[in-house]
C-alpha cells in the first residue's frame, strides 16, 4: 500500500472519529437507545476501512460518568493494515448533561462509573456490534430483584410460668 493511502486513510480514520459523535443524542436516551444510534454507526465505520485494505481487529465503546451533572461517550477501535501494521480509531464526545438521558440509565451510569460495550465485527445480518457489558447486566439482575426483608427474628420462648403453693407452717 503506498504511503500516501496509508496517510490519507489514517488522517480518514482521524476525522471519522472526530464526527462521530455530533448530534447523537436526543431526550430521553436510555442505555438501549444509546446503543441502538451507536452500533450501526460503528458497523459502517468498520466496513468503510475494511473496504480500504484494514482488518478490524477489537474495540470498545463506553460510556462514562464524568461529574455530577455529565456523562461522556467514548470508543476505541483497532485495525491492522497489509503490513501487519496497528491503527487505531478513538473518539470521546463532549461532556453531556445528565438531562438528556432517561432517569434510569442516568442512576445506571452514576452507579457503574463506566459502562462497556466490546465492539465486535457482524458476522451475519442482524448482528449487533455493540455486546453486552456484563457489569450492566449484573447490575440490572440486582435491581430487579425484589428487596428481601429480613427474616423475623424467631420467637423466644416465653419462660412458663410455674405456680407453687406455699404453704406457711405456723
Amino acid at each position: 500500500m503506498a504511503l500516501e493511502n496509508k496517510i490519507e486513510m489514517v488522517s480518514d480514520l482521524i476525522e471519522a472519529a472526530k464526527k462521530f459523535f455530533i448530534d447523537l443524542f436526543r431526550p430521553d436516551m436510555t442505555l438501549e437507545k444509546i446503543s441502538e444510534v451507536v452500533s450501526p454507526r460503528l458497523d459502517d465505520m468498520i466496513k468503510k476501512y475494511e473496504e480500504r485494505g484494514l482488518t478490524y481487529s477489537a474495540g470498545k465503546f463506553h460510556i462514562k460518568y464524568a461529574d455530577g451533572k455529565h456523562f461522556q461517550l467514548e470508543f476505541e477501535m483497532y485495525f491492522r493494515d497489509e503490513e501487519g501494521k496497528w491503527h487505531k480509531c478513538a473518539n470521546e464526545s463532549e461532556l453531556r448533561d445528565y438531562t438528556l438521558l432517561e432517569a434510569g440509565a442516568w442512576k445506571t451510569i452514576q452507579a457503574l462509573k463506566v459502562i462497556t460495550f466490546p465492539i465486535e465485527k457482524v458476522q451475519t445480518k442482524g448482528d449487533e456490534v455493540l455486546q453486552k457489558d456484563k457489569n450492566l447486566e449484573e447490575y440490572r439482575e440486582a435491581q430487579a430483584m425484589p428487596a428481601t426483608e429480613p427474616a423475623p427474628a424467631p420467637e423466644a420462648k416465653k419462660p412458663e410460668e410455674l405456680t407453687i403453693d406455699i404453704n406457711e407452717k405456723k
